[in-house]
């Protein structure tokens, strides 16, 4: 084999190898979106599991829709004001996440959609009053991502309750 045919060999080979690495690489960013995916779904499902967090969903679903300001929120949730506090900052985190699409939307809505609306409306009030001492930007992934919500729900067919929309669903067959 001569020398120029040696190079064409080379340069074959060579770009094949380049191919095959890209293509295994397009693969694995694959595998890590998707084991981002479930450690993000995982998480989020764990959310409800802690006591603190499942005590401050029950105080929000229950607030008054009159509360207004620091002091009436203090005085209705008392000691555990940091509890009900802290699921209006979670909402706000999430809405900030599936903004910047490191939460997908759909696996939020199916989660946890119903609360966030809930307990947006429930906490209006109070967050206006937050604004209007602080700026615009208090709360503003709570309420945009209450809004991406409200605005789902009414632009398109929602999924039923999954007890409604997969009541024939039957667990895949082991392998």
């Amino acid at each position: 084999m001569d020398l120029s045919t040696a190079a064409s060999w080379a340069e074959i080979i060579g770009l094949v190898t380049i191919l095959g690495a890209a293509i295994y690489s397009w693969f694995q960013i694959q595998e890590l979106k998707a084991a981002r995916d479930s450690a993000a779904a995982l998480s989020l499902s764990e959310l409800m599991e802690r006591p603190d967090f499942a005590a401050g969903l029950v105080q929000l679903t229950y607030q008054p829709d009159d509360i207004d300001g620091w002091e009436k929120f203090h005085a209705y949730h008392g000691d555990d004001w940091a509890k009900a506090f802290s699921i209006m900052t979670t909402w706000e985190s999430l809405g900030a996440l599936v903004h910047r699409g490191d939460l997908d939307f759909h696996l939020v809505y199916d989660l946890y959609s119903g609360l966030i609306v809930h307990h947006h409306n429930k906490c209006l009030q109070f967050i206006i009053s937050e604004r209007s001492l602080g700026g615009d930007t208090r709360f503003e992934w709570f309420t945009w991502l209450a809004e991406r919500i409200s605005e789902y729900e009414t632009s398109s067919t929602p999924p039923k309750a999954a007890h409604l929309e997969y009541i024939n669903w039957k667990p895949p067959t082991r392998r």
